[in-house]
């Protein structure tokens, strides 16, 4: 029940502004055709929790009034999507149906400088050896450069011991490496500060903080959204940003996709950065990245049991 912490809300009120109490209100994920229901309470408030990202159908059903069927309600991983909904007075065999894609989408349900990396942009955005966590720094409130030094190595910030973050640093070799701890900042906290979760489940170093234990693949990532000003309870424990990765889920529909990246060092460029360097007749060479990668993989996704 931990998995997911979105939710969808809001409040039912009829076109004089009053509240509809004990509408029903029929939350319907339009991947999976999996179905939540609940009724309005005396202000007219709804509320469902435990929420996957995704879109979704929002039908609302009170007597006397039509029914009103919102379809594409968009839920990002970890946050609250406010939905109020405004119902004609009319027979419930008469219905109304609007698109929540046409409408922006405000956030009022909190104050926090938070941004969600979509599936997409996920797969298709450059990051080093495949590491997700790198596309953190495209998040509002977050400072980070990605720099690497001349062997490939992560370069943290300049305060500290062992690449610059008194940790083990960033994604270097492989997405899987043990301690995984990215040099980002969020609104001026250090790096280790930070922290991480996966589908609810905390994944920070015991030995180093702002450090994760697991790097998850691309493939098996469905949205992260990152909080830099986190002021939630439900939260608590760290000062920096909040990480919250969501895995996929699989639809009624069979999805799969296989990938190959080939590096090689006759395809990588020459260090610019060379010449002379401290020390009597000592320069340095031109060099350029001698790493070697063959990386491969595949993924396939789709109904345990269908609707």
């Amino acid at each position: 029940q931990a998995q997911f912490q979105a939710s969808v809300q809001g409040t039912i009120t009829d076109t004089q502004g009053a509240a509809v109490q004990g509408a029903t209100v029929t939350l319907t994920d339009q991947a999976t055709q999996t179905a939540k229901t609940t009724t309005t309470s005396a202000e007219g408030f709804y509320r469902f929790a435990e929420v996957a990202p995704g879109k979704y159908t929002v039908t609302v059903e009170a007597k006397g009034l039509q029914k009103n069927i919102t379809n594409y309600v968009t839920v990002s991983a970890e946050l609250a999507r406010g939905l109020d909904i405004t119902l004609t007075i009319g027979q419930m065999s008469q219905s109304i149906t609007v698109s929540a894609a046409n409408v922006p989408d405000l956030q009022t349900e909190e104050g926090n400088i938070e941004g969600t990396l979509t599936n997409q942009e996920v797969q298709r955005l450059p990051e080093f050896g495949r590491d997700p966590y790198e596309l953190i720094r495209f998040s509002p409130g977050i400072f980070a450069d990605m720099s690497r030094n001349g062997v490939g190595l992560s370069l943290g910030f300049p305060n500290g011991a062992q690449n610059g973050s008194s940790g083990p640093g960033g994604s270097n070799t492989a997405i899987y490496q043990t301690e995984n701890q990215l040099p980002i900042s969020a609104n001026g906290q250090r790096p280790n500060s930070n922290d991480y979760l996966i589908d609810g489940v905390s994944v920070n170093s015991l030995q180093w903080g702002g450090a994760a234990v697991v790097t998850p693949s691309i493939e098996s990532v469905q949205e992260i959204t990152v909080l830099s000003n986190d002021y939630d309870a439900a939260d608590g424990r760290s000062s920096g940003a909040h990480i919250k990765v969501v895995s996929k889920a699989g639809t009624n529909v069979f999805h799969g996709a296989g990938f190959f990246q080939y590096q090689d060092p006759g395809l990588n460029a020459y260090n610019k950065y060379n010449g002379y360097n401290f020390g009597p007749d000592t320069f340095d060479p031109t060099l350029r990245d001698d790493n070697a990668y063959r990386q491969f993989g595949g993924n396939l996704g789709g109904p345990i049991f269908k609707d």
